[in-house]
């Protein structure tokens, strides 16, 4: 079975720098490689500190004896540790899945190792591409020393379908920006961390000039602004492009533009799986499940 490497590193990479500006010794697990049927894939990571873990290689009781090995390791100073988990329902195994995993892990502390990982912190802040090196990573397993930032999400479109998707976004680990030219959808607190943008040509632009892979997502008021947008963001090199509304419409914004044919042949329209969706969160979700496979896609290759 091949594995593929499809988890975001940011959050957690900032999170190990702050650990470790903080002076508190950090152990960074991650999974090297599986075979058969596992929790995670090769790529998954988590922190585990003395009293509180981030992130999760998996769960249950095959996570537990990464937790208690992890743990083992900051009371006893050890450096590296590799694991191998079974999980194929025997005595002794972590689960009934059918396969197994190999771990790494490996402590981080000390101001050397703090300086490194605000280094790497900053990069995948950045957009930027990363990568552990052998003795950082505790296994000299090329595939799994490579760090992965944020996607970034440009949603067009600042109602109530684009408020939902930008919320449930963040959780997922997309970098959100969302571009709308009525200022009175951008109230206080409404898009929580996400970049509010006035929806011109140039702001759309600026959006897409970016090393994170982009995604795109139109979810305008009315069919000009559609086509609008699109004439702005004509040739903008992207992973995904998507947009609401009826087949007529989107047979509309498509005539509208011949000029644009060749590259709004990769527009996903209608976006979104059929799940009978029907209210913002909904439709939030059903774009989402989209985006998260595409994003899980390129990762793949």
């Amino acid at each position: 079975m091949r594995s593929t490497r499809c988890d975001v590193d940011e959050g957690l990479i900032a999170q190990l720098a702050h650990a470790l500006e903080a002076n508190r010794p950090v152990v960074l697990a991650s999974v090297l490689e599986t075979h058969g049927s596992t929790p995670r894939q090769r790529g998954a990571r988590m922190l585990i500190e003395v009293d509180c873990i981030h992130a999760s290689v998996g769960g249950g009781a095959m996570e537990a004896q990464v937790v208690a090995a992890a743990r083992s390791m900051l009371a006893l100073s050890t450096d590296v540790e590799e694991l191998q988990i079974a999980l194929d329902g025997r005595i002794g195994s972590a689960g009934v899945c059918g396969g197994g995993m190999r771990l790494a892990l490996r402590r981080w502390h000390g101001a050397t190792m703090a300086k490194r990982a605000r280094a790497l912190a900053d990069a995948l802040a950045q957009g930027k591409s990363a990568h552990l090196s052998a003795d950082e990573l505790g296994a000299d397993t090329p595939d799994a020393r490579a760090l992965v930032p944020r996607s970034r999400l440009l949603i067009v479109g600042a109602g109530h379908c684009g408020q939902a998707l930008a919320q449930l976004a963040q959780w997922l680990d997309f970098e959100v920006l969302v571009a709308d030219s009525r200022a009175e959808c951008f109230a206080p607190g409404r898009f929580g961390q996400a970049q509010c943008l006035d929806g011109s040509a140039d702001s759309l632009h600026d959006a897409c000039a970016t090393p994170r892979a982009l995604f795109i997502v139109l979810l305008s008021r009315d069919y000009p602004t559609d086509v609008a947008a699109l004439d702005a963001l004509a040739g903008t090199p992207c992973a995904f492009i998507g947009m609401m509304g009826s087949q007529r419409r989107v047979q509309q914004v498509r005539q509208a533009l011949p000029q644009h044919a060749a590259w709004l042949e990769s527009l996903i329209a209608p976006i979104g799986l059929e799940i009978g969706h029907q209210t913002p969160h909904e439709i939030a979700v059903s774009i989402l499940a989209q985006l998260i496979a595409r994003r899980r896609a390129l990762a793949s290759r």
